[in-house]
């Protein structure tokens, strides 16, 4: 059983402490905050035992295993790093940080400090994932030819706020519109038999507000394959969240693609251990089948249990199947590319 730490209290963190309810693979120990009331609030709030006033004391307890980093992402390469070299293991929040460049050093101080390391695409663990890719390589839809997957939401305009702050590495590209681009990835690899593919074209459009960050923004990609791929993201336009995946025989449509069978997410307090999960429903319209079959993914834990069960699953391996490092790296990549194109650098 791992024992877990949790840099940063943040509203993410109480999903992933709700979650960890759920499993008997690790279990809370620690958590810290700059604000050492802000720490203590949360850790009797989970019934954690252990609360720290900094970050650099909670990676100097030698009874935690992992790390939970659930800083702003501008953030996440720093403390990253540091607990790589304190021997933790990592699991970082999406996007595991704000360029190419940085991501490279934390899969580096990873390897070099021989520790896990996941970029915590949370949706990615989750069976609906595989379930998807069960589909596209039985052939029930044909040939993948094109995918469209989106993920926006409309937020009041707000300098100071980490959504709008050019510091804070504000944006849509960067908060939710890097789920969009690992969808495609991991679609257009499945097509391939492989975990993910690289694009080899994007062309992006967008808009940035006042403060130099994307409001909208969409890319249109190209896969070795010949898949096109349609990525679309927003901050400031309710755009919704969708993924359909068409193919020469059917379509597989994913109405709940990042958030499957999550009690946990949104919620604030300890939820009741008798707390039950939905399925997930994935949407089929197959010629193979003959019409339309909504196919149910059960499921018995929540979203981010699936989460940390992934680590505590591969921490022998350093890196999971879920989301490798190749993986994040290439996915950074091109979350670079979509946001130079359109005028938003770092």
């Amino acid at each position: 059983m791992l024992n877990w730490g949790v840099i940063g209290p943040g509203g993410i963190a109480h999903v992933f402490c709700n979650g960890m309810r759920f499993t008997d693979s690790g279990k809370i120990y620690a958590v810290a905050s700059r604000d050492i009331s802000r720490a203590e609030k949360f850790a009797d709030n989970f019934g954690i035992p252990h609360h720290y006033g900094s970050y650099e004391e909670l990676l100097s307890d030698n009874n935690i295993d992992a790390v939970y980093i659930s800083t702003i992402h501008p953030y996440h390469a720093e403390w990253t790093i540091k607990a790589a070299q304190a021997k933790k293991h990592v699991l970082v929040e999406k996007p595991i940080s704000i360029n190419h460049e940085n991501a490279l050093s934390m899969v580096n101080a990873a390897k070099e400090n021989d520790v896990f390391l996941m970029e915590a695409f949370m949706y990615r663990c989750h069976p609906q994932i595989q379930r998807m890719v069960e589909l596209i390589q039985n052939d029930e839809i044909g040939e993948v030819r094109f995918i469209r997957a989106s993920f926006g939401f409309q937020s009041n305009f707000n300098p100071q706020s980490r959504l709008f702050n050019r510091e804070m590495g504000g944006g849509g590209i960067l908060d939710v519109g890097c789920y969009s681009a690992s969808m495609a990835r991991k679609v257009a690899g499945a097509a391939a038999n492989k975990l993910f593919l690289d694009p080899i074209s994007v062309k992006a459009n967008g808009v940035l507000g006042p403060t130099g960050v994307d409001h909208i923004a969409a890319a249109t990609l190209k896969f070795e394959n010949d898949i096109i791929a349609e990525i679309s993201t927003a901050v400031a336009c309710n755009i919704g969240s969708s993924v359909t995946i068409y193919g020469s025989g059917g379509t597989i449509s994913i109405p709940n693609p990042w958030l499957p069978s999550s009690p946990c997410r949104g919620a604030r307090t300890p939820l009741p251990l008798d707390t039950t999960f939905p399925p997930s429903q994935i949407i089929l319209r197959s010629n193979k089948r003959g019409g339309v079959t909504e196919v149910s993914v059960e499921v018995d834990r929540d979203l981010f249990t699936y989460e940390a069960d992934m680590v505590a699953d591969h921490i022998d391996d350093r890196q999971a199947p879920a989301m490798s490092w190749d993986d994040t790296l290439g996915n950074m990549q091109l979350l670079d590319t979509w946001r130079e194109q359109i005028g938003y650098t770092d």
